[in-house]
């Protein structure tokens, strides 16, 4: 396994990651001073759309790499 297909794969699970802290919203995460300030600057919905979108971008980019 070469390192592009290791960073790909780092990639789609780090996007997964981030989809799951955006919908299941785990207390022990959602609570900390970061995402916390994301809150209060884009709102709840606005945080979790952001997420979403950062979440879809790197299982993107981890697919595209895998592809390619």
């Amino acid at each position: 396994m070469d390192t592009l297909a290791i960073l790909a794969y780092t990639l789609i699970g780090y996007g997964l990651l981030v989809l799951y802290v955006a919908f299941a919203k785990p207390k022990a995460i959602w609570k900390l001073g970061k995402i916390q300030g994301f809150v209060q600057l884009l709102s709840e919905r606005g945080t979790v759309l952001f997420f979403s979108i950062v979440g879809i971008a790197a299982i993107a980019g981890g697919v595209f790499m895998l592809i390619r």
